[in-house]
């Protein structure tokens, strides 16, 4: 059982004063303050400051909170684990260019590789699956994007090619550059995606942004961009595997292979320090293995 005085402490970070969090548990104002003292107490850290009526995170409290918050889901995960034995469900979540690019090939043999158990596999950007491994919601996520490795545990597991791609015989066929390509409407990623984190980075290392293009129309998803793309909408950005089809089937194109071509890693992302280590360390090898075999 999480310790009620964690609890005590989450809450009063989500509600930000002693009164709300006093309301939302049931507790008196000085029980909820006894219970942060105790915490200050016992881990020899300052967790608050105060702000007007309202508490702040110190800089040791934010460490203390993003580990602590894990911490109720983790216990959930250990009780079905143990209620349910092997065939407790395995949550994981996959970014978009992965789930559409590599995963339809991965699935199956993830399913053999793991007989009796129920996946559950969501669909999101780096962003939301980082929060989501942190809230332990999913017990790893395959992403594309950067993590902090001082707050995550990352495995490479598949390097990728990462490349501007348009309609093979389009409009902007024929550019060898980025430069070039800025002429053209740029079909990209929301914000907090692996790819648009990628993307802005590269075109900042060439002194470029987004806004240089002769416009910029977002989609969440990446079958939708490489479709616009084959139909000569505009340029994307985008790795090769996920628009293996469209390339082999000559609809669609790499563009500016004079200055734009990047290899990426893809990465295995985990919480250090998991109870679930050795599992987690048993599917990052099969999933490295399949990889290697694509």
């Amino acid at each position: 059982m999480v310790d009620p005085k964690l609890t005590t402490f989450l809450t009063l970070v989500e509600e930000k004063t002693t009164v709300r969090c006093a309301e939302a548990l049931h507790l008196s104002q000085p029980a909820v303050t006894q219970h942060i003292r105790s915490l200050e107490a016992e881990y020899g850290v300052k967790l608050f400051a105060k702000e007007g009526r309202r508490l702040t995170l110190t800089e040791a409290g934010a460490r203390f909170y993003r580990m602590a918050r894990r911490l109720p889901a983790m216990e959930a995960q250990l009780r079905a684990a143990l209620a349910e034995g092997e065939a407790a469900p395995l949550h994981f979540g996959v970014t978009r260019s992965i789930g559409e690019g590599l995963m339809p090939r991965l699935a199956p043999a993830l399913l053999e590789a793991l007989p009796g158990r129920r996946l559950e596999m969501r669909l999101q950007n780096t962003r939301t699956l980082l929060e989501e491994l942190d809230k332990g919601e999913i017990e790893f996520a395959l992403i594309e994007g950067n993590a902090s490795h001082r707050r995550y545990c990352c495995r490479p597991f598949y390097s990728a090619r990462f490349s501007a791609l348009g309609a093979a015989r389009g409009r902007w066929a024929g550019c060898q550059s980025l430069a070039a390509l800025c002429t053209a409407p740029l079909l990209a990623r929301e914000a907090g995606s692996g790819s648009r984190e990628i993307l802005e980075s590269a075109l900042a290392a060439r002194g470029l942004s987004a806004e240089d293009f002769a416009a910029c129309h977002v989609f969440e998803s990446v079958p939708v961009l490489l479709e616009l793309a084959a139909l000569d909408k505009g340029v994307t950005f985008a790795y090769e595997v996920a628009a293996a089809p469209l390339l082999e089937s000559g609809r669609l194109a790499r563009l500016a292979a004079k200055d734009f071509s990047l290899i990426r890693p893809f990465a295995f992302v985990t919480l250090p320090h998991s109870p679930f280590a050795r599992q987690e360390q048993y599917l990052f090898e099969h999933i490295r293995d399949l990889c290697a075999r694509l």
